[in-house]
């Protein structure tokens, strides 16, 4: 294949709009992807990341995420009448619906060639303008606020009941109809969030495993976990499977978490909706504070069920609890965090807890209570903006051609790069495997 053309004064002059007629944001995302394009093209970005950091993060902690918390929230989501998440973004709709009529001739074309199916590379028109890494890297925009809070105080409880917080609060800001790209390995990514730094890698390409670490005042978030993806005929199912954990230097708490899967349904035909499904499982094992979020079944297949749900409140409605377990349940917990898994177990608070510490409910578009007080509410406060690092290491996800020019809605190029990219990575995992069989002999 040959390489996509690089960027011109003639290209830039022709295809891009007068940053003079654009809106001060979109001028500053333009400037800055060129700037990044002629970094990587011309070769110089890796000098540019072993210069001395100039940049100026005093003022992060005021920097916040409102209008795009906003926007994902009511730009692409709307509550509908069954009290779903629905996507209402119709352009986004219409790109997306093209996907499937893509793959049919993609596959078909493959079929002919005798290529394998694994070639075939998604249209960038159903993606996200960022890596898969920089979007772990922004689920984590509350963190300075309630982790930063917890931090501070040396109830452990209360601790615990901030963290928990926390994680409840990002999830309006983890959800996106669009998909983010791939990372490849080794890629990395680097930034900081109102004044912590945030660092992601890909750390495997199969499974996709990617690393994430967030550095506070008092306080740590790490962990790595694998990206999943299941598709039915009118629905994709998606989660993580792996821990975040979050340690506290005061104390000395160290909580796990992992999340609950989502699903995508109408992927194919009627309403287009999106919700959690499953359950949020974080706890304390030194303290023996266990924590279960219990989101509502959209699994199920029972119609039964299912007319109860609905008619019990909204789908984005939650409910749960914290416990004080017993010393058993929490060497089967710590038992479980020793491999890289996903939990498998059932919480019976008659066996399994001592007493029952905290009742909570909410909707994780809207609020959070304990006990019925609440510990957050949409807006109160609105994340932080992620602020990427002018001199990131080579590697980091904003030096990805596709991903640039998608940011300046250049699909075609986007698309080429994109294959590029794909190509050269199933290269290389193809070397790896030469060299692993090379060494069972």
């Amino acid at each position: 294949m040959t390489s996509p053309t690089t960027l011109s004064n003639i290209d830039i002059q022709l295809r891009f709009p007068n940053l003079d007629d654009m809106g001060q944001d979109a001028k500053f995302i333009r400037s800055w992807v060129l700037n990044k394009l002629y970094q990587v093209q011309g070769k110089s970005y890796v000098n540019k990341c072993l210069e001395k950091s100039q940049q100026d993060f005093s003022t992060a902690n005021e920097l916040q995420a409102q209008e795009e918390a906003q926007y994902i929230l009511y730009g692409n989501y709307a509550k509908n009448a069954e009290g779903q998440i629905e996507v209402i973004n119709q352009e986004l709709l219409k790109k997306q619906k093209t996907v499937l009529s893509h793959m049919v001739k993609e596959f078909g074309s493959a079929i002919l060639s005798g290529k394998s199916i694994m070639s075939i590379s998604l249209p960038v028109g159903i993606f996200e303008a960022r890596s898969q890494i920089e979007r772990e890297a922004h689920n984590l925009l509350y963190a300075p606020y309630f982790l930063g809070k917890a931090s501070k105080i040396d109830d452990t409880l209360e601790q615990f009941k901030f963290t928990v917080t926390h994680f409840i609060a990002s999830m309006h800001v983890t959800v996106n109809p669009q998909k983010p790209f791939n990372p490849i390995l080794g890629e990395t990514f680097q930034g900081m969030i109102g004044d912590c730094p945030v660092y992601g890698e890909q750390i495997s390409h199969h499974p996709p495993i990617t690393a994430i670490q967030l550095l506070g005042k008092g306080f740590k978030v790490e962990g790595s976990t694998e990206f999943s993806a299941s598709l039915a005929m009118n629905s994709v199912k998606s989660k993580k499977v792996g821990l975040l954990k979050v340690s506290y230097e005061g104390t000395g708490a160290l909580v796990r978490v992992q999340y609950p899967a989502n699903v995508m349904n109408g992927t194919s035909m009627g309403k287009r909706t999106f919700n959690f499904t499953g359950k949020f499982y974080i706890f304390d094992l030194e303290n023996r504070y266990y924590c279960e979020v219990d989101f509502d079944n959209t699994e199920s297949t029972s119609f039964f069920k299912k007319l109860v749900q609905s008619s019990t409140g909204p789908q984005d409605a939650f409910t749960g609890g914290i416990w004080q377990i017993k010393d058993s349940f929490a060497e089967k917990l710590r038992q479980q965090t020793l491999k890289f898994q996903e939990l498998d177990f059932k919480f019976k608070e008659k066996d399994h807890a001592v007493t029952k510490l905290e009742t909570i409910r909410g909707n994780w578009m809207e609020s959070l209570y304990f006990n019925d007080q609440m510990y957050w509410s949409i807006g109160l406060p609105w994340p932080n903006k992620l602020q990427f690092i002018d001199n990131p290491l080579p590697s980091d996800a904003n030096f990805r051609l596709d991903v640039l020019y998608l940011r300046i809605k250049d699909e075609i190029k986007a698309q080429e790069y994109k294959k590029i990219i794909e190509e050269t990575q199933r290269g290389d995992q193809r070397l790896r495997d030469q060299e692993k069989n090379k060494s069972k002999k």
